[in-house]
């Protein structure tokens, strides 16, 4: 009996070791998988960082260029105030082609926060000897001008071939 008692507790002893070793190898492969996830997930965070640190590199670079082009944005469309000398402006454009200008603005739509200030505005113009080359002149030189100008309608009347008068409808954009 001795050796069977003897032969019995090696083999519990065995067992119990073996048992001992399983439990110590799962939790240990458990807490493996728990860091390899964790080490997963942290690889994944850097990666997001890391790009968002790439975009806002280029970010900061890129504004330091639109930072040059901020002066001509702002001066693209002229102010409230150049706009009450805008009609002295385009009377005198007017004059230079031979025709007579009266302007007159009218309703104003206030500037939004991605849309510019309109102004209707109506001019009444006549030449005795302009023609229309003195029209297409004078909406060149209005193209030509600092004023973002939109024509809505144009009615003209010629009485002869150079005498004519009308009226032409738009807008004109400012800040």
């Amino acid at each position: 009996m001795n050796f069977r008692k003897y032969l019995i507790i090696t083999i519990s002893a065995i067992l119990g070791l073996i048992l001992i070793v399983l439990v110590t190898v799962i939790l240990l492969a458990s807490d493996s998988s728990k860091k390899a996830q964790q080490i997963s997930q942290a690889k994944l965070e850097i990666s997001r960082k890391n790009r968002g640190l790439e975009l806002l590199t280029i970010l900061q670079s890129e504004s330091q260029k639109a930072a040059s082009y901020s002066a001509e944005l702002d001066s693209a469309l002229i102010t409230k105030e150049q706009l009450i000398n805008s009609k002295k402006e385009l009377i005198a454009l007017a004059q230079t082609n031979g025709i007579n200008l009266n302007l007159e603005f009218r309703e104003e739509t206030p500037s939004l926060e991605n849309k510019a200030r309109r102004t209707s505005m109506v001019l009444s113009l006549n030449s005795a000897s302009g023609g229309f080359l003195s029209i297409a002149n004078f909406l060149k030189a209005i193209e030509n001008s600092k004023y973002a100008v939109q024509l809505t309608s144009m009615d003209l009347n010629f009485e002869n071939s150079r005498a004519f008068n009308g009226n032409l409808n738009g807008q004109i954009f400012s800040f």
